[in-house]
C-alpha cells in the first residue's frame, strides 16, 4: 500500500476520488486523517455514510460530485488527491484529461496525486471473478457475467453488466498524466483482488 512506503504524503487535506462505498476513506478516517470522498454514485455514497455512521466515524466528507469536473472545489485546496481504480473506468480521452486537468487544479503546489489503473487483462485476479479463465471472453462492455459479491452473510453471485473500462501500460500512464503538468516520482507493479493486474503510480504537481 502507498501509505506504508510513503506515509510522509498522506498529511494534510486527502480527496478519494471515485471513493465508492468508502472502502480507502474510511481506513484514513479511521485513523485520523482529514479525508474528503467523492463520487458520483448515490447509492455507493449512501452506503459508505452508512458504513461512517457504524464506525463512528464523521460521515460529512462523503460529497456527490462528478470526477470529470470535480465541481465546486477550490484550486489549491488539497495536499494529496488519490484515485483508487475510478480512472480506468474513463474511456474517452477527452474525459480522462479533464478529470486529471481538474485533479491538477485543486491540488496545492507540492501536492501528490496516487493512481492505481488497471494494466492489463481486465478482470483477471478480481475477487468478483473468480473463474477468470473461462469468462474472460465475455469480458466486453455491455455483456452480463456472473459476478460474485460479499454480503453481509457471506457471499453470493449475481448478474452485473460489464462496464467500459481502459487498460494502460504504466510507461503509457506515466506519459498521459505528466502531459497535465504532474511529475512521476514512482511506478510500481501491483497485484490485487480488487484490480488485478495494475499499476500504482505516484506523482506531484511542482512546487512552482
Amino acid at each position: 500500500m502507498m501509505i506504508e512506503k510513503r506515509p510522509d504524503i498522506f498529511a494534510g487535506r486527502i480527496i478519494d476520488l471515485g471513493c465508492g462505498e468508502g472502502r480507502d476513506s474510511l481506513y484514513l478516517l479511521s485513523q485520523g486523517y482529514d479525508v474528503t470522498s467523492v463520487d458520483v454514485s448515490h447509492s455507493a455514497l449512501a452506503r459508505a455514510r452508512e458504513r461512517a455512521a457504524a464506525a463512528g466515524l464523521d460521515a460529512s466528507g462523503f460529497m456527490e460530485r462528478d470526477i470529470i469536473y470535480l465541481r465546486g472545489l477550490d484550486a489549491g485546496s488539497f495536499d494529496l488527491a488519490m484515485n483508487m481504480g475510478c480512472l480506468h473506468m474513463l474511456v474517452d480521452d477527452e474525459q480522462r484529461a479533464r478529470h486529471i486537468s481538474r485533479v491538477f487544479d485543486i491540488l496545492r503546489p507540492g501536492g501528490h496525486f496516487v493512481v492505481d489503473h488497471c494494466a492489463s487483462e481486465w478482470g483477471k485476479g478480481f475477487f468478483s471473478i473468480p473463474d477468470y479463465a473461462e469468462v474472460s471472453a465475455d469480458l466486453v462492455p455491455g455483456r452480463v457475467i456472473s459476478r460474485r459479491i460479499r454480503v453481509e452473510d457471506g457471499e453470493k453471485n449475481i448478474g452485473l453488466e460489464v462496464l467500459p473500462y481502459a487498460e494502460r501500460s504504466g510507461d503509457a500512464l506515466a506519459e498521459e498524466i505528466g502531459r497535465h503538468g504532474f511529475r512521476l516520482v514512482s511506478s510500481t507493479l501491483t497485484d490485487t483482488e480488487a484490480f488485478g493486474s495494475s499499476t500504482m503510480l505516484l506523482f506531484q504537481k511542482p512546487a512552482a
